[in-house]
């Protein structure tokens, strides 16, 4: 009884190491194929596959898509079956992609040379444009009334653009006999001056013809002493009188003008028809 187990398990060994090394396999008993060669079979053009060393495989990998963001990513690299027998050595497998996928590729890496290489040239930099010249001019003289109006328009120029300048011109007085009634009565008075070896001119005042003259002043003190010395010598009707008021006169400098505020200040009313002139 104990031989006959022997035999049996013997037996049993024997059938499970034939059915396990693929011995019955031609009677359709066998186990599945771990390595799945069918899979190989069923791939569209397994001639695509390509055997890689691990650097060609890892330059594969890093190198950039160029297709377009909508086109189907290029099927991932697989391994390929695992070697029937330890002694062979393992080898990597990465499927190239398929021929209409390289062909789309390759037309759109063709497009993207030709739109780089028909990009105009970088035009040439611009000449950059000359500074608006600006040059110094001044307008003038204007009285207090006027120079009242006319800096209410200044203060709508740029502070710091403009220069408002004032002068102050001395007045004058005259020693003056007159105002006579006619020439003749005009003419006898200055014969009878001469008479006196005193020196005579005209009044040259609208408001003091027919007159006569006996010297002009810069100051009133001046023009007093000379009227003293008058009377000294026996001029009477004589006195002293203002030829010209002492006066305060403005003038508008703007030291750095370009065309267009020059335009402008043209255009003021308050002008008073005073023309822009040149500082120099």
């Amino acid at each position: 009884m104990i031989r006959f187990a022997i035999v049996l398990l013997l037996l049993a060994n024997a059938g499970y190491y034939a059915f396990s090394q693929g011995m019955l396999r031609s009677l359709g008993w066998g186990p599945e194929d771990p390595s799945e060669p069918e899979r190989v079979q069923q791939q569209v053009k397994p001639e695509a596959l390509r055997i890689l060393t691990p650097q060609e495989a890892k330059q594969a990998q890093e190198q950039p898509r160029t297709a377009p963001a909508e086109t189907a990513p290029a099927p991932a690299p697989v391994a390929a079956p695992a070697p029937a027998s330890a002694s062979e050595p393992a080898a990597v497998a990465v499927a190239e992609p398929a021929t209409d996928t390289a062909d789309k590729t390759a037309a759109e890496a063709d497009k993207l040379a030709a739109k780089t290489t028909d990009k105009p040239a970088d035009k040439p930099a611009e000449k950059p444009e000359k500074p608006e010249k600006k040059e110094c001019l001044v307008a003038g003289n204007f009285d207090a009334k006027q120079v009242d109006a006319l800096r209410l328009q200044l203060a709508k120029l740029p502070e710091g653009s403009w220069r408002l300048d004032s002068s102050t011109s001395a007045g004058r007085w005259m020693v003056y006999v007159g105002k006579f009634s006619s020439q003749e009565a005009l003419d006898t008075r200055r014969d009878e001056l001469r008479a006196l070896d005193i020196s005579t001119d005209r009044a040259r005042i609208a408001s003091l013809e027919p007159g006569i003259s006996l010297g002009r002043f810069s100051s009133e003190e001046a023009a007093e002493r000379h009227l003293a010395s008058m009377g000294k010598k026996g001029v009477s009707g004589a006195k002293v009188v203002v030829e010209r008021p002492e006066a305060v006169s403005y003038t508008v400098r703007w030291p750095k003008m370009d065309a267009a505020t020059k335009k402008r200040v043209q255009s003021w009313h308050v002008m008073d028809g005073k023309e822009l002139r040149s500082c120099s």
